[in-house]
Order: structure tokens, then C-alpha cells, then sequence
């Protein structure tokens, strides 16, 4: 198929200007041979010497010739037929297995590359593109696996896809200001990338773009990036921390699936969508779950196992929690359903054995499958509803199965914060630190005064001497 397309390729340069020359031709400069066409404009391209009677990149595209070995240094034109031509392009598969190869200098004018131009070079350490160059080709510098430095030019718009795929020795790339593509799997496998900082105006991270970049540590996406694309950080496994800005609007199918350390990501007011699977299996992410109003979907098994998420807080917007959603989040404590949700899929909470309070702020019962469903892996639970909505959910088949049903009627008490005074819940109490000579009450929920031990679960007011009151909820 490749040497169809070269073939084809020879008829067009034909057809475009008497200039192109289509026939191979070397031209020996600083101890290697290179071998160049000359394009319709009359502009020299590097090829290899069998081009275009190849096959596929696999074969041997030197054979029978001295491949070029060492420091190789290209230069800014070559004659031919009399005439000196610039040298603009790499061209496809140029260097491609060239396994002796250190480092290959190129002239400013070369602005071009073709697929695989410098693939499996296995010496090749550390290379420069030359200003000017808009874009990296697909599979440019592909399972280059000793590339441990590559410096971007200005001028870069675009890398395209596998540009550096499976670059295991690359460390840290300088993203220039100018960029906006990253393409699919462009640094997939590069598993010695640690750091990389991206431009303001970068607009697409591709399909897989770093997946199981293992020893990325963060990523600060701009909100510029409306989609991170499915599978774009999976299997990232030092990746600890993420920040996402005002725009992002789509995490992806599997995004940052099993990202095993990552504890801290926020989601901006502009989120719309969590895919199925995004976070599955990434065990450490603990920061309570508190999504934007205005998220319309969340996707199954989208937090399955991670176990160490303690309090989720879902908006109404999405109107049904999907299937599997903390499928085997065996932290997981306190749970809020927001005014909206309308239905709960099934084994959405299945293997939650510690969920003791669930406050739902819809004024109807939400539609649960049956028991069989292993919607709630356990109905021990205490569960929070709107005021005068008791009797609506102490009725349902579901609902009523749980361990306690309360009203949250908040009898008249406005919560507040209240500065330079901590609340917090220990061993079935209300600790109040910072108020020390002032008067502290407890009220439940239905404004009584209850004693201060072995409080139940539920929800609860502290009001410190003529303070507004704060709510507490304790949990077990």
C-alpha cells in the first residue's frame, strides 16, 4: 500500500513542474551519504535510498547501501543538474532504523517531516527541530526508545499522532506558546516523561495522548482543552495530582483510569460530562466529590473501586446516577442526591458497605430497582429528606428499608460559618474548640435540646453562645 502511495506521489511531482525530479540521488557531506529527491518547486528532500521501492516502514529501507552512523549533520542545500536546491523536508521513513545514528543536526530551512522520517532510531539521544516547522509528523520520532531530549520550536502548531510513541527515555518536553494539537497517542508509553507544562492555547489532547506515562507526576490542563479525550491519561500511575480550568467541558471515556496515586483534581463550573470508566481504579483519590450544577452526565463504573473516597455530592442535573458509579468505593461514607435526581441505577452503590448517611434533596423518592438489584450493597443507612417528605419515603418498597428516615426541617436555624470556632465529630460527640466561656447547645433536627453523647447518626445544630447555629452531621 506505502509504495502505491509513493508511486502516485512521483506522477503528481511530474505533473506539478519540469523541476521535480523524482529519480534518488546522493550527495556525501561531513562523513555520511544521504540520499534526496528534488520536489515540484525545485527543493531538495531527504529520503532513503530504496524510496519509494519499499513496502512497508518494517522492511529494511537501507538495504544494500552505508547507512549513515554517528553525528549526521544535514546540509542547507545539495546540488544537482548544476544547481544548488534548499534543503525543506524530511521525507517519509528517512532515517528510519537507522540504528547507528547519535544525533542529527538539521538546517533552519527544513520545516517538513514524514512519517517515520527518524523511527527506531535506537542511538538517537537528543534532537532539535528547526524554526519554521509548523508540525511533527505522525510516528516521526516513533519507539525512538534512548530520545531523552527533543527542543520545540516557536513556530510548532501541531504534534500529530505516535509522534513520539513509546519514547521511554524521554524525560521533560518545552511545549512552545504556539502549540494547539496534541494527536492521538502522540506521547503514548513514554514512561520516563515527568513533567511538561502545557501553552494557554493548546485546544486538543487527543485519543490516549500519554497514556501510561507512568512517572508524570501533574498536569495542569488549560481550559482552553474543551475535551480530554478518551484514554488520555490512563494508566499514569505516579500522576498525583490534577487541575483543571474554567472551559473543560468533557472528561473522557477511561481518561485517567487506574492513575493508582492520584489524590487531588477539581472540576470547573463548566463540566458537562464524566465519561464511563474515567476514574476506575484509581485507589488514593480521597478529596470529597463535589461536582458542578450543570453536569448532565456521569458514567458507569466512572468511580468504581476507588477506595478512598469518603463523601460524594452529586448535582440534580445529571437526573439519574448511573449504573455502577462508586461500584466497590468501600470508604465511601455520606452521600448527597441532589434536587433532580430521579433514579438510581442498578449496583450504583453496590460493595458501599460503609454508607451511613445519604441525604437525598429531591422531594420524591428517587425509582430504585429491586433489592436483587444490589443497588445499596447495605440499608443500614440513615437517610436525610426534605421536610413533610417522610411519609413519601417511609411508604416506597425501597426506601422504607433503610435503617432510619429523617426529615431535614432545620425548625427556623439559619447555618452559618463560624469564624475561629472548630466544630468536628469524635466518638459519637460534637467537639467545639475556640469557644472557650461561651455557652454551647445541640439541637436535632426537630429543634430539641439533646444531650451531648452517643449522639445517632443524623443531622444536628451547635449554636455557640448568641451565634447563628452550624449543622453537623454525624456519621459511623
Amino acid at each position: 500500500m506505502k509504495k502505491l502511495i509513493f508511486t502516485l506521489a512521483i506522477f503528481a511531482m511530474a505533473a506539478l513542474g519540469a523541476k521535480a525530479q523524482d529519480s534518488v540521488f546522493s550527495y556525501a557531506y561531513q562523513g555520511n551519504t544521504l540520499y534526496y529527491i528534488i520536489d515540484s518547486v525545485g527543493n531538495a528532500i531527504v529520503v532513503p535510498p530504496l524510496w519509494p521501492d519499499y513496502d512497508e516502514p518494517n522492511d529494511a529501507t537501507w538495504t544494500g547501501y552505508t547507512e549513515p552512523s554517528g553525528a549526521v549533520v544535514v546540509p542547507d542545500s545539495v546540488p544537482f543538474g548544476g544547481t544548488m536546491h534548499t534543503v525543506t523536508e524530511v521525507g517519509h521513513d528517512a532515517f528510519y532504523h537507522c540504528e547507528l545514528v547519535t544525533s542529527i543536526t538539521l538546517p533552519t530551512s527544513v520545516t517538513a517531516f514524514g512519517e517515520y522520517a527518524f523511527g527506531k532510531c535506537f542511538s538517537l539521544t537528543s534532537f532539535t527541530v528547526p524554526e519554521g516547522a509548523t508540525e511533527l509528523s505522525s510516528r516521526c520520532f516513533w519507539n525512538d526508545t534512548l530520545l531523552a531530549s527533543v527542543t520545540l520550536p516557536s513556530s510548532l502548531e501541531q504534534i500529530n499522532y505516535k509522534a513520539f510513541y513509546n519514547c521511554k527515555n524521554l524525560q521533560s518536553i518545552s511545549l512552545p506558546d504556539g502549540l494547539t494539537s496534541i494527536g492521538n497517542q502522540a506521547f503514548y508509553g513514554c514512561t520516563g516523561l515527568q513533567s511538561l507544562s502545557f501553552p494557554n492555547g493548546l485546544t486538543t489532547l487527543g485519543n490516549a495522548a500519554f497514556y501510561e506515562c507512568s512517572n508524570l507526576l501533574s498536569v495542569d490542563i488549560p481550559g482552553s482543552v474543551s475535551v480530554i479525550d478518551e484514554w488520555c491519561f490512563s494508566k499514569c500511575s505516579n500522576l498525583a495530582s490534577v487541575t483543571l480550568h474554567e472551559g473543560t467541558e468533557t472528561i473522557g471515556y477511561c481518561a485517567f483510569r487506574e492513575c493508582t496515586s492520584l489524590t487531588t483534581i477539581n472540576y470547573p463550573s463548566t463540566l458537562k460530562e464524566i465519561g464511563d470508566y474515567s476514574f476506575q481504579y484509581d485507589s488514593l483519590l480521597a478529596i470529597p466529590l463535589i461536582f458542578p450544577e450543570g453536569l448532565t452526565y456521569l458514567g458507569l463504573l466512572a468511580y468504581g473501586d476507588c477506595h478512598s473516597i469518603v463523601t460524594a455530592s452529586l448535582p440534580g442535573s445529571i437526573g439519574e446516577v448511573p449504573g455502577q458509579l462508586f461500584y466497590g468505593c468501600r470508604s465511601l461514607s455520606t452521600v448527597t442526591l441532589g434536587d433532580g435526581i430521579w433514579s438510581i441505577g442498578e449496583q450504583a452503590f453496590n460493595h458501599c458497605p460503609n454508607i451511613d448517611t445519604l441525604f437525598v434533596k429531591s422531594a420524591y423518592p428517587p425509582s430504585v430497582g429491586p433489592l436483587s438489584d444490589s443497588t445499596f450493597f447495605t440499608y443500614n443507612s440513615t437517610v436525610v429528606v426534605p421536610c413533610g417528605t417522610r411519609n413519601l419515603f417511609i411508604a416506597d418498597p425501597i426506601w422504607s428499608e433503610f435503617a432510619a428516615v429523617i426529615e431535614d426541617c432545620e425548625v427556623g436555624i439559619p447555618e452559618v460559618s463560624l469564624s475561629e470556632i472548630t466544630i468536628r465529630v469524635e466518638n459519637d460527640r460534637i467537639i467545639v474548640e475556640g469557644a472557650e466561656g461561651e455557652t454551647v447547645s445541640i439541637f436535632d433536627i426537630n429543634g430539641r435540646s439533646v444531650r451531648n453523647s452517643d449522639l445517632p447518626n443524623g443531622v444536628y445544630f451547635v449554636k455557640v453562645g448568641d451565634r447563628q447555629a452550624r449543622k453537623v452531621v454525624v456519621t459511623r
